[in-house]
């Protein structure tokens, strides 16, 4: 199962669980349970000049990705500004205020796990002081992409399984791990140079990709798309996928993979499988 959409033709959502506790704030899904994501929701978020979203909590792991713009984040005793290529990950049960800090629009990518609502609980509220019970040891962690940190391309993404017969002219660099202090979700940003690619492969959790500039080959499900900057695509567990950079400029995304991947058997490659049990598999 997959699903594949533009941000441009994304109609923002009512405020649902932040209405009456937020201005000049729009929130664009483009992952969650409507495109078949069980483990995740992802929601770009807008938020205009003087907007605001009031102090509020999740019961659930938070990752922030700054798109554009700059938004002030107040939490656990700190002001954090935010700015473009900035990230944050925000503990379960972390009280925190969201304010515009700049005469623009900020928008920003926000992923949530485990999915919100999967109980039927309350698990957004908005308390006048912390809540009660165990403070987390860490609280939040913010961080930042540097493109000059990105490695330079090869097959070596860092990832268990994924080997040079599979993956090709690809860099990686990790934002939000186990390391980082989330154990619900990664997030990290993936690019391929020309000629750069993944061989289809699935996994035994899910992916999100958020494209951000260039363009990329991506046979999902035996489907195949052309993508590029504001397209996004979420793959679900057992679900083939393969990307193919086939232009003459780099590609990169934003991906998330939800829940952690377990420490062996990341992925399983199709021709691999097909060479283990002595068969040619389907195409």
């Amino acid at each position: 199962m997959h699903h594949v959409g533009k941000l441009a033709s994304v109609a923002p959502v009512a405020e649902g669980v932040y209405g009456g506790h937020a201005d000049a704030c729009a929130r664009l899904p483009i992952v969650g349970r409507d495109a078949g994501a069980v483990h995740q929701s992802i929601d770009i978020v807008e938020l205009g000049p003087r907007g605001r979203v009031d102090r509020h909590a999740h019961a659930f792991e938070e990752g922030v990705y700054v798109l554009e713009g700059a938004v002030r984040l107040s939490l656990a005793g700190e002001v954090e500004e935010l700015a473009a290529d900035d990230t944050c990950f925000i503990e379960k049960g972390v009280v925190h205020q969201l304010e515009s800090s700049s005469a623009t629009t900020a928008r920003w990518l926000e992923l949530h796990a485990p999915q919100p609502g999967a109980q039927g609980l309350e698990d957004t509220v908005f308390p006048e002081g912390d809540l009660a019970g165990e403070a987390p040891g860490l609280p939040y962690r913010r961080g930042c992409f540097d493109e000059a940190e990105l490695p330079p391309p090869s097959s070596a993404l860092g990832l268990a399984g994924f080997g040079e017969a599979n993956v090709g002219g690809a860099s990686l660099e990790m934002l939000i791990d186990r390391e980082f202090g989330a154990s619900q979700f990664y997030l990290f940003v993936v690019q391929y140079g020309p000629g750069g690619f993944i061989k289809e492969h699935d996994h035994p959790f899910e992916e999100a990709f958020l494209f951000l500039s260039g363009e990329i080959e991506a046979v999902l499900d035996d489907v195949t798309y052309t993508l590029g900057a504001g397209d996004y695509c979420w793959s679900g567990v057992g679900s083939m996928h393969a990307l193919t950079n086939r232009g003459e400029e780099p590609v990169r995304w934003i991906e998330t993979q939800v829940p952690q991947p377990p420490s062996r058997h990341q992925a399983r490659f199709k021709a691999d499988w097909a060479r283990t049990i002595g068969a040619v598999l389907p195409a």
